[in-house]
């Protein structure tokens, strides 16, 4: 299919802006796009969305009339669709096979806990010999893992190409393709101007997932020891006043149990913060040369402390990590894989065949 003949759905689940990114770099390219969202959350504050399917306060005969119904029209107005974190648009996934026989394109683009099994993450960083601890939030029942994997087969089954990253694909059996997350680097006010007294920032979007009692404890025991610096920690803030702070501050400190970036490194780089951080390249398929400075709740304090003593490299990684989302995540670029997966012309793209068994 050729890229100007498309009209492209992106929806109906919003993990990280990667939606709304995706939607507007492909808009500047010329390309009809609809961008849904099921809510709008503080973060999404800013992201341009076409429909907010919000059926709250409906019954559900109502609801399922309601869904059916968009379902229909935007079947007929789209020929390629690009779901987002395992969700389409009906419950278990109904939608795919409609699709997959009406010939629309289609990428299921799985971007975390969707699909990530984490006692399998556990044991293949423990096999690099790299120590690693897991947060309790994330142990999930067999049950759970079994919904993931009846999920998977569905999409497997059914879409045209999955993205996704190869810390999280432990449970998928087709080959897929990396992606990584699109960022704006021009939303963000670069600078890696040193501050008197430091500015460290986090802002998680769960806490218990992305180790905040750690920072915390870290926090305190640095007051304590008289390190002078200014701490600000987000809950439910608008990703404009996220970026606002982040371009006047000087660390950001991410998630605590990962083994790559996520959203907020990602904007705290392109701002020009040195970032603490989950960063395991051998094993997330992340590039080497992100100047995210591995760190967990063993070593934050420890991590925390060296940033806060060193302007000169909090100005190195600033820099660093400013090139490095420009070369990997600009939205634009993203944009251009992802009409690759639409187009059929895949050589150029990073793809992974899941081991057997």
């Amino acid at each position: 299919m050729e890229v100007k003949n498309l009209k492209i759905f992106i929806g109906p689940t919003e993990i990280a802006n990667v939606g709304a990114l995706l939607a507007s770099a492909l808009r500047e390219k010329g390309i009809g796009v609809t961008c849904v969202t099921r809510e709008i959350r503080p973060y999404q504050v800013g992201m341009n969305y076409d429909v907010v399917l919000d059926y709250q306060g409906l019954n559900l005969l109502h609801r399922r009339f309601k869904t059916l119904y968009y379902c229909f029209k935007v079947f007929l107005q789209h020929n390629a669709f690009i779901f987002l974190f395992g969700n389409s648009l009906l419950p278990y996934n109904l939608d795919l096979p409609i699709l997959k026989l009406l010939g629309k394109k289609t990428i299921m683009w799985f971007l975390g806990s969707d699909i990530r099994h984490y006692e399998s993450v556990e044991a293949a960083i423990e096999k690099l010999g790299i120590k690693y601890r897991q947060s309790d939030a994330r142990k999930e029942g067999s049950h759970r893992v079994k919904q993931k994997r009846a999920m998977i087969r569905r999409v497997e089954r059914y879409v045209d190409h999955i993205a996704t990253g190869p810390s999280i694909a432990h449970l998928l059996t087709r080959k897929y393709y990396r992606l990584f997350l699109p960022i704006d680097v021009d939303n963000f006010r670069y600078s890696t101007i040193a501050n008197p007294t430091p500015i460290v920032v986090h802002a998680p979007s769960s806490e218990a997932r992305k180790g905040t009692s750690y920072v915390l404890e870290a926090v305190e025991q640095l007051k304590n020891e008289g390190y002078e610096f200014e701490f600000y920690l987000f809950r439910n803030t608008s990703n404009i006043k996220v970026r606002e702070t982040l371009s006047e501050a000087d660390i950001a400190v991410d998630q605590l149990f990962a083994t790559g970036p996520g959203m907020f490194a990602l904007e705290a780089m392109a701002a020009g913060c040195a970032v603490l951080g989950g960063n395991i390249p051998q094993f997330a398929g992340y590039p080497k040369e992100s100047p995210i400075i591995h760190t967990d709740p063993d070593n934050i304090c420890q991590n925390l402390k060296m940033l806060l003593e060193n302007p000169e490299l909090r100005r190195e990684l600033g820099e660093k990590g400013r090139k490095y989302v420009e070369k990997y995540h600009d939205h634009r670029k993203i944009a251009d894989q992802v009409l690759q997966l639409l187009s059929g012309n895949t050589d150029d793209l990073i793809c992974y065949t899941p081991p057997k068994g």
